[in-house]
């Protein structure tokens, strides 16, 4: 049957389409591959670009009070970037931004200072969320790394941060240890610079040689609504640490219940 149809006087104009199809599909597809396609428009850029997105200080010397960091970056797009806020890992980096709004073209930057005392010792790595809009929320994460020394002077805790949403005194301890060996490291002075904390001299402990010498905090009976901030401001008669710092940030109640203590009145007996 096969060689029957093969010599009919008909197939041969079949057998040269046959023949000449796959060609034929390979030009058009060829053709039609050589079209421009339509490509999906792209999300716009982020408009800031920074010089460096980390900063790595190596080992830090262990008469270094403070390592700071500076990020410089740049407004690339053709919109205005704001600023929403710098949100630190560690209350310790204490970021610090001059202004919060950049045009096009505009050149920027932020600094970390980070006392060294507050820190425990070893390798550490901190970050900073840099948020900013521009045409849309966006968010950049900034790191510093750095090592820190074994034998040192270490506050705790290295930030104290209080809720007192009803009236009361509260006392929060602070620690200052000193783990070098061979010192006469004393506090001189403690003091806050909020007025509503204040700051005292507890007692001495001395421990397998290491000196710690406790500090009491106390935060004021009544506090005023919103987030009041500060430092506890701790100097010694150490050349090398002359002042230490607690940053201290103080939560009151918000308006309604501030209002509402302010109103009820104690019963009498």
């Amino acid at each position: 049957m096969r060689y029957r149809f093969l010599n009919s006087t008909w197939t041969r104009p079949v057998l040269l389409v046959l023949a000449t199809l796959p060609l034929m599909t390979a030009s058009y597809a060829h053709i039609a591959g050589s079209r421009p396609q339509k490509s999906k428009a792209g999300e716009p850029r982020p408009a800031l670009a920074f010089e460096t997105y980390l900063v790595d200080t190596g080992p830090v010397k262990e008469t270094t009070r403070t390592v700071g960091a500076r990020f410089r970056f740049k407004n690339l797009s053709k919109h205005t970037v704001t600023v929403k806020k710098l949100v630190p890992s560690c209350g310790c980096l204490n970021p610090q931004l001059e202004k919060k709004v950049y045009l096009p073209n505009e050149v920027g930057e932020f600094q970390l200072k980070m006392e060294t005392a507050g820190e425990s010792p070893g390798q550490k790595e901190y970050f900073v969320d840099f948020n900013y809009e521009d045409t849309q929320e966006r968010s950049t994460r900034l790191t510093l790394k750095l090592e820190l020394p074994t034998r040192r002077l270490v506050v705790k805790p290295k930030a104290l941060v209080v809720y007192q949403f009803t009236p009361g005194r509260t006392t929060h301890p602070v620690t200052v240890s000193d783990y070098r060996a061979g010192t006469d490291f004393k506090i001189i002075s403690v003091e806050s610079t909020t007025k509503y904390a204040k700051a005292e001299l507890g007692s001495l402990e001395i421990k397998n040689g290491i000196r710690q010498q406790k500090l009491n905090v106390i935060v004021e009976d009544t506090i005023p609504p919103g987030k009041h901030n500060g430092l506890i401001v701790i100097k010694t008669n150490d050349t090398d640490f002359p002042e230490l710092f607690v940053p201290i940030i103080i939560q009151g109640p918000d308006r309604k219940t501030a209002q509402r203590n302010k109103t009820v009145s104690p019963i009498a007996n």
